[in-house]
């Protein structure tokens, strides 16, 4: 994309000017020039586009909108004839508008200005200066309409004084150098123009500014409206008559009396305390206290006023009068907006307890399992996470080819293994613990054991985590049957699921265990019907599908398992299951968690709601 220069950063005056066309943009019945120079102003920043002419040799076009596209301005509008890009063309634009443009964008900077002058420390954030229907300067810190008269009356100083307005093209590293405020964001990669008033702080500015603020058309404050946290000040620029000589003539007559050395002490010592005043951070009741306690600075200025001559004392009261005014005035802005950033405290409240955590939801459901178990004689114990491979898989009757033991399931250790018990593996179940708690015993039932311990497989997924918990519950003794297996899953999911909670089991496969089920409880939220009614009319169970959840496996203790603990099969009998505590929790009424990894994330968000 082309660039193009913008001759009005030089000199907003120009009214006219030769270019040469570098791109002719056609859309339709729409044509656009881009130039490589002009004296058109783009729209941007609160100020309208400029209207005028471009004349080829064969062409006119007129100009209706003016707007930027990258670095080119893309010059909108009615083309009459033929025109070619590499062409020279005039330029004019329509004077009046711009003039009156120049007119409504300054009068913003020198009300941005009068505000500051009178609230200290206030900050302008937008404006508009003629785009919309109304003319504004919006600030973000409180203003009220009492201040009207006194934001009036340092504008019509301002304008009086007739102070010289100067741009220059800056980069953005030397006005964070320069410490200049910016009220918005700014590229900072191009020359960026400031413009400044007399000596006030420069600002930020891309629009067409008139030399001095003698030359502006009287404006006048109308309002100031707070819209969205923000405070406008609206007003209005009137044109006025040789307003440039008159005001030249008036600022004229008022240097033809030269103010005294202590007058001139006075206004600077004015406007250092104006300046240290904007860099002070403190609080506003600390504010208070320096600027205007007893034998604060203020009141050490005030009494300078002894030193000046009778005919100036007036004048001089008049300028401590307004800094004290602007003082009062920022203090109490800045009072005001400290409130409305403060939480309103009522000292007679209760103070709020400190946040109480509590046990994990997975810790949580391991405590209700053993009380439930420890109810029927079941005994809590715990045994290795790392394991071998004999009590794994060796001992609980897998052979040395079973899929479990491939170490596309499992994770395997990279140690050493042991020529007696193999292999040290991550455990796939808390199974292990069944040998071991026979060997614990001596072999020598009856046995009741609740194992509960975390496993580790290679899946990962919603339903899956590569780490997890299972309890294993393993009973030994004389006659045990099925019976008694299906007694205590009954049991169990009554106590953890609710009253009517029923346990079924079908046929199924473990190396471990023969005969083999898996189980499954009738669902809490339908009875086990797989049917819910809801407003007279019935529909299958979202929840089950089909009125019950799978929720592990169970089944009679092989005997290869009993003799691998030392114990006849011939005399001795028992049944084992093992579920996992996540799938078992997550089923129960309310939780609804469809994502079993949401248990290890760490988001408190998640597990406060237990």
């Amino acid at each position: 994309m082309s660039t193009t220069k913008l001759l009005y950063f030089q000199d907003a005056y120009q009214k006219s000017a030769t270019a040469k066309v570098l791109e002719v943009v056609r859309d339709g019945t729409q044509t656009a020039l881009i130039l490589d120079q002009t004296i058109f102003y783009a729209q941007g920043g609160g100020q309208p586009a400029d209207w005028g002419s471009i004349m080829g040799e064969k062409s006119a076009f007129s100009v209706t909108h003016v707007s930027y596209n990258g670095g080119a301005v893309l010059h909108k509008g009615t083309l009459s004839g033929e025109i070619e890009a590499g062409e020279e063309v005039t330029l004019e634009i329509n004077w009046r508008r711009r003039y009156q443009h120049m007119q409504q964008h300054t009068a913003g900077h020198i009300i941005d200005q009068a505000v500051k002058n009178v609230v200290l420390g206030a900050q302008s954030v937008d404006g508009n200066h003629g785009i919309g229907k109304q003319l504004f300067v919006e600030f973000s810190t409180p203003l009220h309409t009492d201040l009207i008269p006194q934001i009036q009356s340092a504008i019509d100083h301002i304008r009086a004084a007739n102070l010289p307005i100067t741009s220059e093209m800056v980069s953005y590293e030397q006005l964070i150098e320069r410490q200049i405020k910016l009220p918005f964001d700014l590229p900072q990669n191009k020359e960026l123009r400031i413009v400044q008033i007399g000596e006030y702080p420069p600002m930020p500015d891309g629009g067409t500014q008139l030399l001095s603020t003698g030359e502006a058309w009287p404006i006048m404050v109308t309002d100031i409206v707070e819209k969205d946290g923000k405070w406008r000040v609206i007003h209005t620029v009137a044109e006025e008559v040789s307003s440039v000589a008159k005001n030249q003539t008036k600022i004229e007559e008022a240097s033809s009396v030269q103010p005294s050395d202590q007058l001139n002490a006075l206004l600077q010592n004015i406007e250092h305390m104006k300046a240290e005043f904007l860099k002070d951070n403190a609080q506003p009741e600390k504010l208070q206290s320096k600027y205007l306690g007893k034998k604060g600075v203020f009141n050490q200025l005030a009494q300078t006023l002894k030193d000046i001559q009778p005919q100036e004392k007036k004048l001089a009261g008049q300028y401590i009068n307004e800094l004290k005014t602007s003082l009062e005035t920022a203090i109490a802005a800045a009072q005001t907006q400290h409130v409305a950033t403060q939480a309103w405290v009522d000292l007679t409240v209760p103070g709020k307890k400190p946040a109480v955590g509590h046990m994990h939801p997975v810790s949580q459901a391991m405590e209700e399992i053993t009380h439930i178990f420890e109810q029927i004689g079941f005994t809590r114990v715990r045994y290795p996470e790392v394991d071998w491979d004999h009590y794994v898989f060796e001992a609980l009757n897998m052979p040395p080819n079973h899929p479990a033991r491939d170490e596309w399931e499992t994770f395997f250790v990279d140690v050493p293994a042991n020529q007696a018990f193999g292999k040290v593996v991550l455990t796939t179940h808390t199974s292990n613990g069944q040998v071991r708690e026979m060997e614990r015993l001596h072999s020598q039932p009856p046995m009741r054991m609740i194992n509960i311990s975390r496993c580790y497989r290679r899946q990962q997924d919603a339903t899956h985590t590569q780490m997890f918990h299972q309890f294993e519950g393993l009973v030994v003794d004389k006659g045990i049957t099925i019976q008694h297996l299906k007694g205590t899953l009954n049991y169990f999911a009554e106590q953890f699921y609710g009253p009517g909670t029923k346990s079924r089991i079908r046929p199924f496969h473990f190396q471990f265990t023969e005969p083999s089920f898996e189980v499954d409880f009738s669902c809490h939220i339908c009875q086990g019907t797989g049917q819910v009614t809801h407003d007279g009319e019935t529909t299958k169970c979202r929840f089950c599908k089909s009125g019950w959840h799978e929720v592990g496996g169970a089944g009679m203790v092989h005997p290869n398992v009993l003799k691998a603990g030392g114990i006849d099969p011939e005399k001795y009998t028992g049944f084992a299951f093992g579920w996992g505590i996540e799938r078992t929790y997550t089923l129960k009424e309310g939780l609804n968690i469809d994502d079993i990894r949401l248990l290890y994330s760490g988001d408190l968000r998640f597990l406060e709601q237990f």
